[in-house]
């Protein structure tokens, strides 16, 4: 199974509030930096899985608009249906985040502040 197909089933499960198949593909020590690192930043799989299981119940909806992979990282661009004003600005309507993989396993979520940030670090050097 390519990893566009694994994303797309991961956010299917999460957007019905089921968390299998993300818990199944993040790593133990999967880490989730967010867009400027701070003491927001998740670390580790059981803190991404309970931010965003709560970002679900709080009404986190939307759609994947495009998947990119790259190696042994994948850009994902997300059109979330509501945007809250005092989180990072959508670049035209888009959320993304470049995903590391390594073994088969997300080792590694960033979230970048539009999409040539997100091309860019997803092409830099691990």
């Amino acid at each position: 199974m390519g990893d566009e197909q694994l994303i797309r089933e991961a956010w299917e499960g999460l957007s019905r509030g089921d968390l299998r198949v993300l818990r199944r593909m993040l790593a133990l020590d999967a880490r989730w930096r967010a867009v400027y690192d701070g003491p927001w930043n998740c670390e580790g799989r059981a803190a991404i899985l309970d931010v965003l299981g709560r970002a679900v119940g709080d009404g986190l909806s939307g759609e994947i608009d495009e998947v990119l992979e790259m190696g042994d990282r994948t850009v994902v661009a997300f059109r979330p249906d509501r945007h809250d004003q005092d989180a990072w600005p959508l670049d035209d309507g888009v959320r993304c985040l470049v995903l590391s993989v390594r073994a088969g396993m997300v080792t590694e979520m960033k979230a970048c502040l539009d999409r040539k940030a997100a091309l860019a670090y997803a092409t830099a050097a691990s």
